[in-house]
């Protein structure tokens, strides 16, 4: 009992030092977990933009293709006579006889 009523005469530091770790610790658990929901965020947005990321690159290799296809086809178009055009446009499967 005389070691309780010293420690509350005297020893008022001491209690206020345990009461400031334990408010520390409290600090750093919840801290701690903040920055882990923060980094799983993080993660989880770079992995969406990766995803992203691939999804541009792949419509714009198709894009690249189609505009190939339709370069060549050009090409072919302005290299045929006007007789040989029609009759292309003609035999076309778009072509109907209204």
């Amino acid at each position: 009992m005389t070691t309780l009523v010293n420690l509350f005469a005297g020893g008022w530091n001491y209690i206020i030092a345990f009461l400031a770790l334990i408010a520390a610790a409290a600090t750093a658990y919840f801290s701690g977990k903040s920055k882990g929901k923060t980094e799983e965020k993080a993660r989880a947005d770079v992995t969406a933009a990766k995803a992203e990321s691939q999804q541009v690159s792949d419509v714009a290799k198709v894009q690249a293709i189609n505009t190939e296809k339709a370069n060549s086809v050009k090409e072919n178009n302005s290299s045929l006579s006007d007789s040989a055009a029609r009759d292309k446009l003609r035999r076309s499967e778009f072509n109907s006889d209204d």
